[in-house]
């Protein structure tokens, strides 16, 4: 199956002991905040808490997305104004993860190979101890359940629990040339951390490694690399972020960006999904079950 091939394109290295990376900053332009408006809406007995979105890179017109903190353990598959997906056998209901459990559920991503990594990552408090990964092969949308392999991991650096600074948490995470990175969601400071997940050919634990620290200007909610793998977005509750892809290394911040600060309706007020319709618009999804499209052209440029 197609989850053997991304196990192997997932580097395998040893975590080696390094400084606190310094934080970076960006300059962003002034103006007034994007007032989004829904273009869609998830149906709440299929999608209670919208917590991440995916693209398919196997079903055309086809999004993924996922509840957190209990729910189900199910990915459902959607279109990009919220409506079900119509296949040979009626409507998709969602795919079950075969042995999953869902204790938080907060991030979803892929790759152009057919591959699906669900973080078990949510930590609101930083009292989790040992959170996981669960790697699957894409599914078809009508299908019941998918196989899934189980990594655990933790943070390196968290020594309390909860951790104090409350700087543990994470709601997303993208794949990129078979490489797995998280972004952590700070509570107490605006900041994010970028870390790799190094997951091996076989066992069942990653090891992580801290890359860099950037002034994100709020709570990282979600993260997704276009399909042409050029783009790198950013989500918090307030801001959209969009770094160029750097054509070797991991600097993602110091990349060519562009930033907006956006503004969802009042009771629509958690966005904690970004996916990317095309290379040219993304889709921003809320727990509340809203859906929100912006074009690139939206944004403005950073410095």
């Amino acid at each position: 199956m197609r989850t053997s091939l991304l196990l192997a394109g997932l580097v395998w290295a040893a975590v080696g002991s390094c400084a606190e990376p310094a934080v970076q900053r960006r300059e962003t332009a002034e103006g007034p905040a994007l007032a989004l408006r829904a273009s869609g809406k998830l149906d709440p007995k299929l999608v209670p808490e919208c917590s991440a979105l995916f693209p398919s890179r196997r079903h055309p017109g086809v999004f993924w997305t996922l509840s957190d903190s209990g729910a189900k353990p199910v990915l459902v598959p959607v279109r990009a104004d919220g409506s079900k997906v119509f296949t040979a056998k009626g409507y998709a209901q969602g795919v079950a993860l075969a042995g999953a459990t869902n204790v938080d559920w907060e991030a979803l991503a892929g790759d152009d190979e057919g591959n699906l990594i669900v973080g078990d990552v949510g930590n609101n408090v930083s009292r989790r101890k040992e959170l996981s990964f669960y790697l699957c092969a894409e599914p078809a949308p009508e299908a019941a359940s998918v196989p899934a392999r189980k990594v655990t991991f933790a943070w390196p650096d968290q020594t309390a629990f909860p951790d104090p600074d409350l700087a543990h948490d994470c709601e997303a995470m993208f794949l990129l040339r078979g490489k797995l990175y998280l972004l952590t969601k700070h509570r107490r400071d605006t900041l994010t951390d970028l870390w790799r997940a190094d997951i091996p050919p076989v066992g069942d634990r990653a090891t992580l490694t801290k890359l860099a620290r950037f002034d994100i200007g709020g709570m990282v909610t979600d993260a997704c690399v276009s399909p042409d793998q050029k783009r790198l977005a950013v989500l918090t509750y307030r801001n959209v972020w969009v770094f160029d892809v750097p054509l070797v290394g991991e600097d993602f911040f110091r990349a060519p960006a562009l930033h907006a600060p956006i503004s969802p309706p009042m009771l629509s007020f958690q966005l904690e999904g970004c996916s990317w319709v095309g290379n040219s618009h993304l889709l921003l999804g809320s727990e509340q079950g809203d859906l929100f499209r912006i074009p690139l052209t939206d944004l403005r440029e950073a410095k």
